[in-house]
């Protein structure tokens, strides 16, 4: 197997590094937010939506920057765009599931009373 000299020698791109770093923090924060711990969820998974769509961002950014300028981590930046993306799409679905919940179940859930006033 060759190995190409250019691609050893060339530089890493920064933001695929930040894209690695967001997706392992969105990874951690999501888990987090599954623990049984009491508000956890609250905090954890819109701070892990939020750094899900950063490692998208980045990643789509650097793999944009290592296509023309030749630089290295484009491993890394894959990695943060799937682990972003997975979280991203668990986080949408788990918000839908809540929703139809409210919408399709309204009396199966018990509300707060200054919550059951208000109606949809």
């Amino acid at each position: 197997m060759e190995i190409n000299e250019e691609v050893i020698n060339s530089p890493i791109n920064n933001q695929s590094v930040v894209s690695l770093v967001f997706g392992i923090l969105t990874l951690l924060s999501f888990c987090t937010g599954l623990s049984p711990l009491p508000f956890t969820g609250i905090l954890c998974f819109p701070t892990s939506f939020l750094l899900g769509i950063f490692a998208l961002i980045f990643g789509t950014i650097s793999l944009n920057r290592i296509r023309r300028l030749n630089e290295s981590g484009r491993p890394m930046a894959w990695i943060g765009i799937m682990i972003g993306g997975f979280v991203f799409v668990c986080v949408m679905c788990m918000v839908i599931a809540l929703a139809s919940l409210f919408i399709f179940a309204p009396n199966s859930i018990p509300l707060p009373p200054f919550i059951q006033q208000f109606q949809i």
